[in-house]
Order: structure tokens, then C-alpha cells, then sequence
């Protein structure tokens, strides 16, 4: 697996001082899922990887790192955590569409 995903940036999107290890285990999740779910593309750093698959991912990521930070999982009214002023788990449709998933159908 590349490093295209990089954890300083998903650390300085979400407004942290550094990089810990959640951080870095989140966005190696993420490679390893988009590097799966996206086969068709060449992630060997071989070939530019689409800002909007980057940005999916970092977003992915923060989603991920956010998991443990709440109660909750995200960050909401009743948690004392502002992050990033949105909260992220509603983002779950951009990251389909930024990576280039069709959102899962339900029956």
C-alpha cells in the first residue's frame, strides 16, 4: 500500500497540534478500503491520484478519528467537542461521491 493519503493533512483538517496514532491507523483504514473498493485505479504512486478521492478520504478518515472522541461517536450539541463546525457522520454522501461509490441501495 502507497502513503497517497496523508496523515498530516487529515490531522490539520480535524485542527489537531500532531499527527497520533489514531490519526495514522485511521487513514491506513482508509487506504486499504479505498485502495479495495476502487481496483480500477493505480494507487502504486506510479499515476496522480484525483483530488476528490483525496479529499473523500481525508473526510473518511476524520469520521473514523472521530468515532472515539464523543459519547456519541460524533460530535454533537451535547458534547463540548466543536469539530471542524459540522458534524461529520452527515458527510457519509460526499465521501461516496468525492471517492466515486454509488451509495448502497436497501430493498
Amino acid at each position: 500500500m502507497s502513503d497517497w493519503l496523508d496523515p498530516e493533512a487529515v490531522a490539520d483538517y480535524l485542527g489537531l497540534a500532531e499527527v497520533d496514532s489514531r490519526v495514522t491507523l485511521a487513514c491506513d483504514a482508509v487506504m486499504a478500503q479505498v485502495e479495495k473498493l476502487r481496483s480500477d485505479l493505480d494507487f502504486s504512486g506510479s499515476s496522480e491520484i484525483g483530488g476528490d478521492i483525496i479529499y473523500g478520504s481525508m473526510l473518511w478518515a476524520s469520521i473514523y478519528y472521530q468515532q472515539k472522541a464523543s459519547p456519541s461517536g460524533f460530535a454533537g450539541y451535547g458534547d463540548s467537542a466543536d469539530l471542524v463546525g459540522e458534524v461529520l457522520g452527515s458527510r457519509k454522501g460526499d465521501v461516496y461521491r468525492l471517492i466515486g461509490l454509488r451509495r448502497p441501495l436497501t430493498a
